[in-house]
């Protein structure tokens, strides 16, 4: 499928034409470093989402876990972007793109110097090698490189942890939980036993959990206008955002 293509299918999902040509230049990325590293990350994340599971809220963050002892520098990524990216951003008249690392952080600007997307270095956990899938991108014509992401079931065990753990609390991993168990994703036992030792080693309890479920407002839920369509946001909006809390309450169940 053709940039212009995978373009106009993001467009029909209801991101903007600025989001669905960035989210299109992350996939290339993607493969582009799978290409390169192939056996160095893990994919998780909103982009892991966005890109092979449907998710309909934006993400700007290629999110990379490491799965290996010795893993390529900052600058081996950001070389290997600079280089791995020049056709897509070409075609889409972005280029020529500035590449920058920052501490753990690879940054890909357009020529105007404006930020596209960042690529994460993200030490989160432990990977599940059971819960780890391939998938197939198109870096260009005839060069498809495999890309290792996170299950659906592993990002939302990740996403589960991440809600409760953060310091500030973001909606939009309500959201992606949400999204998951609208989907019908559920955490099966082992992944069930991993979120309870989670929650017992950082001695986080049903009031605890309850208070964070709360949090999940009509001012905080703001964040996720930008993130979504109109549709989606007027929507969730129109209850309250009521269906995020109920999804969480219903993920949590048992340690309420």
């Amino acid at each position: 499928m053709s940039l212009a293509a995978k373009i106009a299918a993001y467009r029909e999902k209801g991101f903007t034409g600025e989001q669905a040509e960035v989210i299109a230049l992350m996939r290339v990325a993607a493969g582009v470093l799978f290409r390169d590293f192939p056996d160095s990350f893990l994919l998780f994340g909103g982009a892991a989402l966005l890109l092979f599971h449907n998710s309909v809220r934006h993400s700007a963050d290629l999110d990379l876990q490491p799965r290996a002892d010795t893993l390529p520098t900052s600058d081996d990524l950001r070389a290997s972007l600079a280089t791995g990216l020049t056709s897509a951003a070409d075609a889409l008249n972005l280029g020529p793109l500035h590449v920058e690392v920052v501490g753990d952080r690879i940054l890909v600007k357009q020529r105007d110097n404006s930020l596209l997307f960042k690529v994460d270095i993200t030490r989160f956990g432990s990977v599940i090698e059971s819960e780890v899938e391939e998938h197939a991108i198109e870096i260009d014509e005839g060069n498809v490189a495999k890309v290792k992401a996170a299950s659906r079931e592993f990002l939302l065990l990740q996403k589960a942890e991440c809600f409760l753990l953060r310091k500030n609390m973001k909606t939009r991993d309500a959201f992606d939980i949400y999204g998951l168990r609208q989907s019908g994703v559920v955490l099966n036992e082992q992944l069930e036993k991993h979120l309870e030792d989670t929650l017992m080693g950082d001695q986080i309890d049903a009031a605890e959990i309850a208070a964070k479920i709360a949090q999940v407002d009509e001012k905080r839920c703001g964040e996720l206008r930008p993130l979504v369509s109109s549709e989606v946001f007027e929507s969730l909006a129109k209850e309250r955002f009521s269906a995020l809390r109920e999804a969480l309450r219903d993920l949590y169940r048992r340690w309420l």
